[in-house]
Formats: C-alpha cells, structure tokens, sequence
C-alpha cells in the first residue's frame, strides 16, 4: 500500500545491542565479503535514506531520520558511516550503530579522507554500490570526484538483497511489532464505533502505536464505503457509516501491517474472507508467487480484484514495507522458506469495498500467522 511519508521520523532509534548483538551484523556481513572477494572488490558503499533504508539497516542498524546516510565497508579495515546531520547530532547518531566512525555527511573532508586512506592500501579497483539508484545527483557527483580516476563503481545491490528469509533474532522483533499492529487494528475500529469519523480512528490507532514504541506508523482510510482509500487529512468533517482503512507500523526497523473493516456488505466480506483463506492455506515454499495470484483472483468467483491493490494480492516485508516479489500475474519469484509475508485480498463494487489482509511467516513446517485484518 502507498502511504504518505512523515516529514521527520519519530520513535527510539537507538540500537540496541542485547536484542541484535555485534554478533549478528558480523554473520550479516561474512556472506557480503566472501562475494566481494569473489568479484575484487575492495570495498562496497551503501546508499539509504528517510525514504527507503532498508540496505543500510540490515547492515548497520543505522535508520537515516532526515536526508540521508552512506555507509562504506571496506574488505579490510574499519567501516564509516556518514550521515547528512550536522556534527552536534553525531554523539545521537553514534547510538544508532554498531559502526565506531560516524562522521557529519555536511563535511565531505571526512569521505575524502576514507577515500584516502583506501587509495594509500589499493590504488585502484572496483567498489561495490548498494542502493545508489537513491541518491540525488549531486551527491553522486561529489562521491565520484573523490574516488577520482582509480576506482570504478559495480553495482552489488544483490549483495543486500537476500533479506526475505529472516533470521530468528529478526522474526523476535518482527512477532513483536505484528502485536503492536494487530493491538492498533482493534484501536481503530473501537475508535470509530465511538465517533464514526475514519479521521479520529486513524489518529488513535496511530497515538496507541506510537505509545507502544512504534518508529513509526501509517494510515489510509476510505470515506466512500471502502472504494478507494486516502491519506490521513486532518479534517475530522466526514461521518461515514462503515470503516475501511489501513495501518502500517514500524517497530525496531521492521514493518507489519494489516485492514480493518466494520460494517462490511456480507457478500463481499464472506468472498474477500474466503479468498484470503485459500491463499494463507495453499503460500508454501518454493511456490511461484504469479500462481499464488491466478488461485486467488479465481477465488473472486468473477470478482475483480480491489484497485488499491494494484493488482497485487501480497508481497514480501520487513525492513522495507515492501520487500521481495510482488504476487502479482506478471511477477517472476518464488516463497522463500522462512520469508514473511502480507497476503491481501478485497473486492470493490459501486457502493462499497472490503479489503482483507493476513501476515504470515512461511516455513518448511507450514505457515504461521502473525498478524489477521478485522472484516466485521
């Protein structure tokens, strides 16, 4: 789902080091420098901000608040990060990481001396880069002058890009927030059975979020009967007499998510409902997701697909709020054993809408459910 993204990024960012220990990053990152031996190269970049960070989290921990941050890991020596705060922030931003050397991005002295110090061990090869795809121009430019002539830069996104199969220190922060989410759903709707404005709803499942240590939390709601889904607007002038809406939270850096539905038309709650259980039953690993999508829309029986869905019935999750394939019909991939996963599933008519969603953490065992929408 596309949500609006917050200007300023609240919560507790601070890493903390009994939950994800130095331990973990360090077998994150001896898979990375086995493949960067393999390929020569002798350090890789990566790129993240406010908007998208997942790379430079599951790496350093380190989750940009404003503009942006690059972490630069050499094959040998000790790894940096730079980030676009001035340098009174940098004893907060130094609680962000595992990383020692955290350095001002406002003062490029520091990436030239780092760029440096690699040229006087290496004067020339190839450097590895992770979400440049991000990263405005100028600073790009700035990033290619001080690498000069000598190094060369490869793309190495995949490097990164093995992080649908979580790891069992993950799936604790995961389980974790996937309770903070389904808490907020029921929120949601008690709060609009109160009011019966989708605003003030919103509003309250994102103050009991944030009140549970959310990092950050998202809402879309419907103010036509579950047709189409907005934005928060800050009005509090509409009254509808059903609620269709969405939630996104983010807790320790992984995302869960989930719809609620209160007064939905029977007929499209029974069909959305009965969709949504043949895809949570038949999601195994190794399965291609585009099948995934011709079961579920021919579950439908002769029902199109929601539009906010985008034609889409589910996809990966975690550091992003989207990750991994799309399950959409042109989508190549496949269930990752030990991937977890928004399934979701609604139906849309003239009059109304139902949207229906159930998070799940695939296994060779089966599949458990962390987080079930409200379809009332």
């Amino acid at each position: 789902m596309q949500t609006m993204h917050p200007c300023i990024m609240l919560g507790s960012y601070v890493f903390d080091a009994d939950r994800l220990p130095d331990d973990e990053y360090k077998i994150r990152l001896d898979g990375i420098y086995r493949e960067m031996d393999a390929r020569g190269l002798k350090a890789i970049f990566v790129y993240g901000d406010a908007y998208e960070h997942a790379a430079i989290a599951y790496l350093t921990n380190f989750i940009p608040r404003m503009r942006w941050a690059i972490a630069m890991l050499p094959r040998h020596g000790e790894p940096r990060l730079l980030c676009s705060m001035s340098s009174r922030d940098m004893p907060a931003m130094r609680t962000m990481t595992w990383i020692k050397e955290v350095y001002s991005g406002w003062e490029w002295k520091w990436f030239d001396q780092w760029i440096g110090k690699l040229k006087e061990d290496t004067p020339s090869g190839a450097i590895g880069k992770i979400g440049f795809e991000l990263m405005p121009a100028k600073l790009l430019a700035n990033v290619e002058r001080s690498l000069g002539n000598g190094f060369s830069l490869e793309e190495a996104s995949d490097l990164a890009g093995g992080r649908t199969s979580k790891r069992a220190r993950e799936l604790a922060l995961i389980r974790q927030g996937c309770g903070i989410t389904q808490s907020s759903l029921a929120v949601f709707c008690d709060a609009w059975r109160e009011s019966h404005d989708p605003e003030q709803a919103a509003l309250a499942a994102e103050r009991h979020a944030r009140m549970n240590a959310a990092q950050d939390a998202r809402t879309l709601v419907s103010f036509n009967g579950g047709r189409t889904l907005e934005p928060y607007r800050g009005n509090f002038d509409v009254r509808t007499g059903s609620l269709v809406g969405y939630v996104a939270v983010k807790y320790a850096g992984y995302w869960s998510d989930g719809f609620v539905n209160v007064g939905a038309p029977a007929g499209e709650a029974r069909t959305a409902r009965r969709a949504l259980g043949a895809l949570v039953r038949d999601i195994r690993p190794g399965q291609s997701v585009n099948a995934l999508h011709r079961q579920t829309i021919a579950a439908l029986d002769g029902g199109d697909l929601h539009p906010a869905l985008s034609g889409s019935v589910g996809h990966g999750i975690g550091l992003s709020l989207h990750e991994g394939p799309e399950f959409g019909s042109d989508t190549d991939g496949e269930v990752v054993a030990g991937g977890v996963y928004t399934l979701q599933v609604g139906t849309a008519g003239k009059t109304a809408g139902v949207l229906a969603s159930t998070m799940v953490h695939v296994t060779d065992a089966g599949t458990r459910v962390l987080v079930e929408s409200i379809v009332e």
